[in-house]
Parts: C-alpha cells; structure tokens; sequence
C-alpha cells in the first residue's frame, strides 16, 4: 500500500510541475511576442502563480506586491524561466535571468532611473554610518528578494 502511495504522489507533483512549466512556456511565448498583452487575465496574480508554486513566500514581500501592483511580473526580470520550473531537482536550474549582488543595480535601473536619493549620496552615507565596508545595492533597503549580503555586510539597525 505505501508503495502505491508513493507512486502516486510522485505523479501528482510530476503532472503540477507540467502544468506549471506549460503555463510558463504560455506566458514566455507572450511574453517574448507582445509586451503590450496583459498577461494576469482573470487572475490576480498573473504569471507569478506559476512562480508562486515554489515561491510562496513571495506573495507577500513588499518588492514583489508592489511590481505586481504595477503588473510588473516575475518573467519580466528573470524570463519565462521554464528550465527552471519544470526541474525536478529543486533549485539546480536558475532562473532564465539571475542576478548576481553586483548586477543588481544595473537591472533595477533598467525601468528606475530615478531616485529620491542620489544614489551616489546613498551609498555615501550607507558607508559613513559603517552599515558594510562595500557598497550596498537596491535590495539592501527595498527589499532582499533573496539577494545575499556580501560576507562583510552588517544589517541595518
């Protein structure tokens, strides 16, 4: 009887990860076709449920909820990224676009070239009050999104 079980979870997750990975494909084919189609339909979370799957805790981190509020969506940073959704070994496959730490800021001012704060005078200040001996990036203040601290970054107090 566990065998049958186990068998038949195992199919249950192998059909959810299809239908994700098909969903993507869908959404990237849109995606890479026409800017300008709304691609959240009817749901509310637009393509990033397919992201949501894994990335659950994503639903309510203040970067995420606010690019979703402005129908900014997963694959518009990091690509239709169906590799990496239908990988059965979770996390071995990276997302069609990755960022590493240092091209963190590059990316974001893609669609942010302006800031309240020179970005300039932010980093200046971040290093005079010693919040890390390397120059902070976006995420360090809007938001961590996964992004790791360099080994020597203190966090903020």
């Amino acid at each position: 009887m566990g065998n049958r079980m186990i068998v038949r979870n195992s199919l249950v997750l192998a059909a959810g990860a299809v239908a994700a990975g098909l969903m993507l494909f869908v959404v990237g084919c849109l995606w890479n076709s026409s800017p300008k189609v709304d691609l959240a339909g009817s749901n509310p979370l637009g393509p990033n449920a397919a992201c949501y799957i894994c990335h659950m805790t994503y639903v309510k981190e203040p970067m995420s909820r606010a690019h979703l509020q402005h129908k900014v969506y997963c694959i518009n940073c990091h690509g239709p990224s169906v590799g990496h959704v239908n990988d059965e070994d979770i996390g071995a496959t990276k997302p069609d676009i990755y960022f590493k730490r240092d091209q963190i800021d590059a990316s974001c001012r893609k669609c942010h070239a302006t800031h309240v704060a020179a970005p300039r005078k932010v980093i200046a200040r971040w290093l005079e009050r010693k919040l890390t001996t390397s120059p902070p990036v976006c995420t360090d203040c809007h938001g961590l999104h996964k992004i790791k601290r360099s080994k020597d970054a203190k966090p903020a107090t």
